[in-house]
C-alpha cells in the first residue's frame, strides 16, 4: 500500500514538473520569436534608411 502511493506521488511530481517545463519552454520560444520580430523590424528600419 505504501509502495503503490510513493509511485502515484512520484508520477504525479513528473507528470507536474514536464508541464512546467512545457510552459517555461513555451513561454521562452515566444519571447525568442518576439526578439527575433523585432530585430527583423530594425533591420528593415536601417535598410530604409540607407536606401534614402
Amino acid at each position: 500500500m505504501v509502495k503503490k502511493k510513493i509511485s502515484t506521488a512520484l508520477t504525479a511530481t513528473l507528470i507536474v514538473s514536464m508541464l512546467a517545463t512545457g510552459a517555461i519552454v513555451a513561454i521562452q520560444g515566444k519571447t525568442t520569436l518576439d526578439i527575433a520580430t523585432a530585430g527583423d523590424k530594425k533591420v528593415e528600419v536601417i535598410k530604409g534608411i540607407e536606401n534614402n
